[in-house]
């Protein structure tokens, strides 16, 4: 069925408390002791996703492995007993589909159901003699296909060669859902995420997770980086200096401003902090405490996120749904204004924007996902 889900949990309480959410999700969930009852009924379930209780045994490592070997089309998602953003993304490159965080609420699974059965749809069957003797007869026929399609692929490389090339869209989704802010580096793209309290370095082409450092003691609603530090906004609305070595050191922190700042940035001479809620946008001399120099208004209608560079502030305004460029003399004193299109989504809402080489950045939630995307900076 289309909405059956399988879920292998030992846990009686814990089943309790699943089979609470699923039914109230509307899913018909199907329970599984462990992996060995799990594929004993697997191909009579023939589930849309397959949900596994992380820490029990096998590990979800092997139990990973062996469902990915039978079904490999299959969306399997890991229910996660505690909070941990490295062991999430150690398990999404095994092939999980995605982690669920502890404690196991309808509104945490809601979007993970939801994202397993938009990518269902493969039948699921388990090996067998039959399917083996099949797969020669598929073989010859596939054979045949393939002299067709070479001849076919001849007039159509010769075609493309003449043709321009569509460009490619500059967007990725994220395998974490709230990302409050984004650096671009020599060779990475640096996220933070507030609710799994981590920053990922992401590779820039692919957007594959190269690295995840945990933040147990901070959770991040800004970030901004200058030559030699990173800087890291908490919810408690202090700023803290970090270190550019690998688990990033603090070195310093700032007394707590009001109100807290949801957007930094360095222009090269000066700090800028920027609060979302009332629109104001604080210049601020570098250095330890950041010291406030002049406060701004923002001009537009609603500031949503603030970056620089040695040029320009830039904002983003769904208000206005465009990209705002202001200026670093007089930041109340809009340059020009350029629509977004990524704002034709009724649901984005963006969260942390960066500049830099000619390009801006853009992370943000649309729906029940999480994403980045760049565009060329608006002339």
């Amino acid at each position: 069925m289309f909405n059956t889900v399988q879920i292998i949990c030992a846990s009686e309480k814990n089943r309790l408390i699943l089979r609470g959410i699923f039914r109230n999700l509307g899913a018909d969930a199907v329970f599984s002791n462990d992996l060995n009852d799990a594929l004993a009924v697997f191909e009579k379930a023939r589930p849309a996703a397959v949900f596994i209780a992380d820490g029990e045994e096998p590990p979800a490592e092997i139990q990973l492995r062996e469902l990915r070997r039978v079904a490999p089309f299959i969306p399997l998602l890991v229910l996660l007993k505690r909070r941990d953003a490295a062991r999430a993304v150690e398990l999404m490159k095994l092939g999980a589909l995605d982690c669920a965080q502890s404690p196991w609420t309808e509104e945490e699974l809601r979007p993970l159901y939801r994202k397993a059965l938009n990518l269902s749809g493969t039948a699921i069957e388990l090996d067998s003699l039959a399917l083996r003797r099949s797969r020669r007869t598929l073989a010859a026929a596939l054979a045949l296909f393939l002299g067709f399609a070479g001849f076919a692929g001849g007039l159509y490389y010769g075609f493309k060669r003449y043709s321009p090339r569509a460009q490619q869209p500059h967007s990725f989704y994220l395998p974490y859902a709230h990302p409050t802010g984004i650096i671009i580096k020599k060779d990475s793209v640096l996220i933070s995420d507030w609710y799994s309290q981590a920053l990922y370095e992401h590779n820039p082409k692919t957007f594959g997770i190269k690295k995840v450092t945990s933040l147990t003691d901070v959770t991040p609603v800004a970030l901004a980086a200058s030559q030699d530090s990173l800087w890291l906004a908490g919810t408690n609305g202090v700023i803290e200096r970090r270190l550019l070595d690998a688990g990033y050191s603090r070195a310093s922190r700032t007394a707590a401003f009001k109100p807290t700042p949801d957007s930094a940035c360095f222009d090269g001479l000066y700090f800028w902090t920027a609060d979302s809620r009332t629109g104001a946008i604080t210049k601020r001399m570098p250095g330890d405490a950041l010291q406030e120099l002049k406060v701004y208004k923002y001009p537009g209608q609603k500031l949503a996120a603030l970056t620089c560079d040695t040029r320009f502030l830039w904002a983003a305004d769904p208000g206005l749904r465009s990209v705002v460029k202001l200026s670093l003399d007089d930041p109340e004193r809009i340059i020009s204004r350029t629509q977004l299109p990524q704002y034709s989504s009724r649901t984005l809402k963006v969260t942390a924007l960066a500049a830099k080489d000619g390009q801006l950045w853009f992370a943000g939630e649309d729906g029940d996902r999480a994403l980045a995307f760049y565009t060329d900076e608006p002339k």
